[in-house]
């Protein structure tokens, strides 16, 4: 990778050019929905956090190189922070001489790497915030002999990076699940061969990193590989929460048995429309409601967005550029997670043709604009909490 690349990625420019000289703190990454740490000890590399699956990822490097030490009694009293649990856990193991510098070390870099690649994958798609703070980790608590050069990694990050690129592969994160989803058909189209091996690969539960290890599988070849499935909708990519992290025991599924105090989710809505007006307007709604909301103003990226994140209700833009809101909502009513999702067709139309179509295409329900906040509301009340209803109701203003 030469110069001239380093100063078009923001992040490798950031680590090989601008970072400051001796620098010790860390990095703040921020996008729309996900942030990661990167820390810092005299300009080396010394951990990395944050993203969607911090416990997954580091159980699974951890078992992928570590294998025959076990975490479960390991504890740790006033660790809380899950930025800092994981980086205080190796410490500790490196003080009690229970595992070597060496092994330490690789589960430091690989999950550097990791954290890195996905910055980069986010990167692709957003414009990401970068701030450098001093504070970092505690200087007891470094392993100096782990700390690793940026440019010692990065030609290696950006070789696999720009493979997964070039593949076409940057619409998918690995941290997705996949899940088949028409079985009787992709037996018939696949080979034989080849069905038994995705049947063996895909349950639905583990993420294309973990598959990829437990089947000694390039990450790439292996996306690679069921691509064309997806694309076909025989399988999709789901996005599944991390594990949980019980004290003591970092990074294990609680004891089914063990009752818990349910946890609040938080419902989520996604808006396809291609004014940042209207997802700005419905952002900043819907959030003071104390909803999640993602907004997605390029309508092809639109469907492999909503499928990664599985929103419970969507609110889709009658007239876009390219693709529509009749199209998008044609394409996800084809696949069966989005069957009985509400769908919200926006239009400043409030004519019959409109509404007809919209019905014809599978959608829900439509609003007109101007958008206010208590119609947004009073819409989303209604489909979110009494939807797919009971029993036939009466049709109103916002009924097809």
């Amino acid at each position: 990778m030469n110069s001239n690349e380093n100063r078009k990625n923001k992040l490798f420019n950031l680590l090989l050019n601008e970072l400051p000289d001796q620098f010790t703190g860390k990095l703040e990454v921020k996008g729309s929905q996900k942030s990661w740490m990167i820390f810092f000890c005299v300009g080396r590399l010394v951990w990395a956090a944050g993203g969607e699956h911090p416990n997954r990822r580091f159980h699974r490097i951890w078992n992928q190189f570590c294998p025959n030490i076990s975490l479960a009694n390991m504890k740790l009293r006033e660790q809380n922070d899950l930025n800092y649990y994981y980086y205080h856990l190796l410490s500790i193991l490196y003080r009690k001489k229970v595992s070597s510098v060496r092994l330490l070390k690789t589960v430091v870099i690989e999950n550097i790497k990791e954290v890195l690649f996905d910055i980069l994958l986010q990167q692709s798609q957003e414009l990401l915030a970068y701030n450098l703070s001093p504070k970092g980790l505690e200087k007891s608590l470094i392993l100096m002999s782990a700390i690793i050069p940026p440019e010692a990694i990065i030609p290696t990050l950006h070789k696999s990076f720009s493979a997964w690129q070039q593949s076409n592969l940057t619409e998918y994160s690995p941290n997705l699940v996949p899940e088949i989803i028409k079985q009787k058909l992709l037996q018939q189209i696949a080979k034989p061969n080849y069905y038994k091996a995705i049947t063996k690969l895909v349950d639905g539960q583990r993420t294309l990193r973990e598959i990829a290890i437990l089947m000694h599988k390039d990450l790439r070849q292996l996306t690679l590989f069921l691509m064309p499935y997806v694309r076909n909708e025989l399988i999709i990519l789901k996005s599944v929460p991390d594990k949980e992290r019980i004290e003591g025991s970092p990074g294990l599924q609680p004891d089914i048995n063990q009752k818990k105090a349910p946890t609040k989710v938080r419902k989520l809505i996604v808006c396809v429309d291609d004014s940042k007006q209207i997802c700005y307007m419905l952002e900043r709604i819907l959030k003071s409601a104390d909803y999640r909301f993602i907004g997605v103003q390029d309508s092809i990226k639109a469907l492999p967005i909503i499928i990664e994140n599985k929103p419970d209700l969507i609110f889709l833009d009658l007239m876009m550029p390219i693709a529509n809101g009749y199209e998008i909502c044609t394409q996800l009513r084809r696949v069966p997670i989005f069957e009985n999702t509400p769908i919200i067709i926006i239009t400043g139309n409030d004519g019959v043709v409109d509404r007809v179509r919209a019905k014809m295409v599978g959608a829900t329900g439509y609003i007109t604009k101007p958008l206010e906040p208590k119609k947004i509301l009073a819409v989303v009340k209604r489909y979110l909490h009494n939807y797919p209803p009971k029993s036939p109701e009466k049709p109103d203003q916002t009924s097809l």
